[in-house]
Parts: C-alpha cells; sequence; structure tokens
C-alpha cells in the first residue's frame, strides 16, 4: 500500500535541502571565493586566458549533475522502505510501515475480546525486518488481516481455582470463582432461618485465586466443577448396628443404596445383623469443607448417680432399686461447630441448672446363692440335633425347640429352680416343669424316664430325666420350652 503523499514529499524535501546546503558550502568554500581575487574589469579580455575559470566551471557542472543523479537515488531509496513482516517464522508479505501491521494486529484483538467478553491475548508476536520494496510488492490490509487471522492462536486472561494446590477449575472472572464458593457453601446455610444463621462460616482448605493465561478450551464448566468439590473423593467410614437395624434402614439414613452396603461388606451376611457389629460405609468426601458456627440454645439432660447399698437377706444374685434415679436438667449455651453440616464439636459459653438430678439407690445382698437358685442364663439342656424350631410348623405354632437325641440320652435342668411340675401330661408325655424364680419357668417333654418329683429343687444341670418318645411323638427327642411371665418365648434367643 502507498505512503501517504505529504509524509512522502516531507522527506525528500529534508534530504534535499540536507544536499543542497552540503553542494552550496563546498561550492562557496572552493569556487565561490576563488572569484573574489579576479578582477572583473578584465574579465572580458581574459576570460579565455583564464584557464582556472573554465576548469571551475566545469567541475561546477558536474557536481550539479553528480547532485541530481543522487537525488534521484535518495527519492527512490526513500520511496521504497518497506518492512518484511513474520508471524513466528511464517512470512507474511512486506509493509510499507511498521504502525500499519500493528494497527491491524491490535484490531484483531479487540475484536476477539468483544466476541467472548475476555481479556485476549494473541499468542505470537509480528517481527518486522528493513526491506525495500514497491508499491506493486506490498500486501494489501485485508490480505494481511486475513493472514494474521488464520494463522493465529489466543488466550484468554482467565483465573485458576486451586485447592490445597490441586487446580479444580479455570473461569474467566474471579466473580465467578467467587460465586462457586458460594453455591458449595448453600447448602449448609440455607437450612437455617435468619435468626439462627451461623456466626461465623470459614473453609478449611487453602483455597487460592490465581491468574493465568489459558486457551478459550480450557475454560471450566461451574456445574461440573461444583459437582467435582462436592464428590471428589471417597472416604470410608464405619455404623454400629443398632437394633432393628438393617442394610435397608442404614442406606436410607447415609443416602446411599443397598447394593453399594454389600459390596463395601462383603465379609457379613446381610440377613444376619446384629446389634453392635460395624458397617462400611463408601461416603463421598468433598474437596472442600465448610465450617459452620453457630450459637446455639438447648436443654439438656443430667444424668444421675447410682449408688449401691448392701444387704445381708439377699442373695448376692439378687437386687432391689430401693430409689428411682431421676434425671436432671440443665439450659445450655454454646457453639456447636459443623464440618458440612455435621457437627464436630460444642463449646459451652454458659450453663443454667434448671433441676437437679435424684440419685438412685439400689440394694445388692450378700448371702451366698445356695445350688439350686438361677443364675439368669440357660444352658442347652442335652445334646444333640436340632430337628425343628419355634415358629409355625404343619400350620400350628410350635411353641418350643425339638432337639432330636439317643433314648435314653440325659437331660439337665436349663437353669437352678423348684420343680413344678413332673409326671405325664397328655400329647407332652412325660414331663417336667421348673420354676426359676425369676419369672421364666422351663419345659422338659417327652421323657423315657422322670429323676425329679414336684417341689423338689434342682441346680442347673443337674440330670431331671432322660429323653424318650412319649406323648405325641415322631421320634426320640426333648421338647423343650421357655415361658417369662407366662408366655411363651423363643428358646433359641436363650440357648446356642
Amino acid at each position: 500500500m502507498d505512503e501517504p503523499k505529504n509524509i512522502r514529499e516531507s522527506k525528500l524535501v529534508r534530504e534535499l535541502k540536507k544536499f543542497f546546503k552540503g553542494l552550496r558550502h563546498n561550492f562557496k568554500q572552493n569556487i565561490v571565493d576563488k572569484f573574489e581575487d579576479i578582477d572583473f574589469k578584465d574579465l572580458n579580455n581574459t576570460y579565455k586566458e583564464n584557464s582556472f575559470f573554465r576548469k571551475a566551471l566545469a567541475a561546477f557542472m558536474i557536481l550539479v549533475i553528480i547532485g541530481l543523479g543522487y537525488t534521484g537515488y535518495k527519492v527512490n531509496e526513500i520511496r521504497t522502505r518497506a518492512f518484511d513482516i513474520y508471524l513466528g517464522d511464517m512470512h507474511l508479505g512486506s509493509i510499507r510501515t511498521e504502525e500499519e501491521a500493528l494497527e491491524i494486529f491490535n484490531h484483531i484483538q479487540e475484536k476477539l475480546s468483544k466476541k467472548y467478553n475476555a481479556d485476549m491475548v494473541l499468542d505470537s508476536e509480528l517481527v518486522f525486518e528493513p526491506t525495500h520494496a514497491k508499491d506493486d510488492d506490498l500486501v494489501s490490509r485485508d490480505d494481511l488481516r486475513e493472514k494474521i487471522e488464520s494463522n493465529i492462536g489466543f488466550l484468554v486472561s482467565a483465573y485458576a481455582l486451586t485447592i490445597d494446590g490441586e487446580e479444580v477449575g479455570v473461569f474467566k472472572t474471579k466473580e465467578e470463582i467467587d460465586a462457586l464458593l458460594e453455591r458449595v457453601k448453600e447448602p449448609y446455610i440455607s437450612q437455617f432461618t435468619d435468626e439462627d444463621k451461623p456466626v461465623e462460616i470459614n473453609i478449611l482448605e487453602d483455597v487460592k485465586t490465581i491468574e493465568k493465561l489459558v486457551p478459550m478450551t480450557a475454560l471450566s464448566d461451574e456445574d461440573k466443577v461444583l459437582e467435582y468439590i462436592r464428590n471428589g473423593t471417597e472416604e470410608i467410614k464405619t455404623h454400629t448396628v443398632e437394633v432393628g437395624e438393617s442394610f435397608w434402614t442404614i442406606a436410607k439414613m447415609y443416602d446411599t443404596s443397598v447394593d453399594e452396603l454389600v459390596l463395601a461388606n462383603q465379609d457379613k451376611d446381610p440377613q444376619k445383623l446384629k446389634p453392635g457389629d460395624e458397617v462400611k460405609l463408601l461416603l463421598p468426601k468433598s474437596l472442600i469443607t465448610v465450617e459452620t458456627i453457630h450459637k446455639v440454645e438447648y436443654t439438656e439432660a443430667i444424668n444421675y448417680e447410682t449408688k449401691v447399698e448392701l444387704s445381708d437377706s439377699m442373695y448376692k444374685n439378687q437386687q432391689r432399686v430401693k430409689i428411682e434415679g431421676i434425671k436432671g436438667e440443665r439450659k445450655v449455651v454454646a457453639n456447636e461447630v459443623r464440618h458440612n453440616g455435621i457437627v464436630v464439636e460444642k463449646e459451652v459459653l454458659e450453663e443454667n441448672v434448671l433441676k437437679d438430678p435424684v440419685d438412685q439407690v439400689i440394694v445388692k445382698g450378700t448371702k451366698e446363692v445356695p445350688r439350686h437358685a438361677a443364675t439368669g442364663a440357660f444352658m442347652m439342656p442335652t445334646r444333640g440335633r436340632i430337628s425343628s424350631r419355634y415358629g409355625m410348623r404343619w400350620g400350628r405354632m410350635h411353641k418350643g425347640l425339638d432337639i432330636a437325641a439317643s433314648y435314653g440320652t440325659p437331660i439337665k435342668a436349663a437353669d437352678g429352680g423348684t420343680v413344678t411340675f413332673a409326671g405325664y401330661k397328655g400329647s407332652y408325655g412325660y414331663m417336667v416343669e421348673i420354676d426359676h424364680g425369676n419369672g421364666y419357668k422351663t419345659r422338659y417333654a417327652h421323657c423315657s424316664k422322670l429323676l425329679v418329683k414336684k417341689g423338689q429343687k434342682v441346680a442347673k444341670g443337674q440330670h431331671i430325666a432322660n429323653v424318650g418318645n412319649t406323648g405325641r411323638s415322631t421320634g426320640a427327642h426333648l421338647h423343650f420350652e421357655v415361658l417369662k411371665n407366662g408366655v411363651h418365648q423363643n428358646p433359641s434367643n436363650y440357648v446356642r
């Protein structure tokens, strides 16, 4: 593209003035001064004879010709001055001035910034090398713009979110990161009313915002980063099984599935969970721990103490409550610290007792326990195979535990007590019933031989009868029953 005319003319004028100034100076010093010594009265007479004048005139003409030639060269040199433009190693063409290319370059950068609504930085710089070129050899502005746009990449000025040194996302602005962190906190704040809002909210991890240049494609999706923060890692916790709990109730409690619990506890049978068992939980652990501190007021119970009095009128295995304990009550003001909604600490600020507790008094016996006294724990009454358990059988309730054994196998008292029946009783056949004096009774049926009588006191483990097949029976076995306050119980809950 041609250089503006007024710029080219001003440069040319400066060069010519400089040249003629030097020419005038040399001419004045070397020639004109010589003319001051000439007698111009005799100039007409001496012209032909004055060789110096002829030589000076010739020299002057030569200088004028050289000056005009140099002037033409200089004019052409100035007119063809240009720059080769490179983008990296790529030659984009030649242009008259650097300013033209830089203007196009900056315009492209501004256009990209407006398009993506972000501060853009082009990933390469223009390099200029001086050269000479005719107007026809110069690249046009449109062609130069097209070449730059098709060959240059660009970076966006962005901000990276790091958690404990790990980069988890890159965003265009700091405001986007602030909004994301507010979304992380929100579930642990929204559950409270305006009156019950936390007095302090902290993030425990080292969270930083770092400015950097990245490709546009490296910018993160806020929802995906939020999901990653909330479910970034997994942590194994355990739950202690309480009475009545199952994998189903535990899964519901921790918002997980029964299948996940089974997978995490392959060493356990889901159908045989017992109170006290520990169940492993595979739970997601957030990359960010939101700590909330709440000032709370609540009323809590004060446990009573238990005092023991001794009595020589009672057996050692006996005790009774003389005074029932009553829990007290106090009002507590505390700072409650929660991590991601779970209470981890309470700092008591103030407490006032509303009601004092009443101590419980228990009387325990000191007398030696006789052999026939109940111990409170049952033993298996005979050796054999469990042939039928407690529960529905053949459409009827089977109220005991059948233990198949050889005819005549000894039957022993499950615990100490007093025999309240020993004889033949209908479908039971020969049967022994023992009252253990603590609300429990046991029955031993289908015996072949009885070794005790009604009213006799027996000790735990004492031989009281032999296995038989009397009454309604389909083979030699012991039918064993447990009753508590007159109600049949499942014997399997008492003996193993």
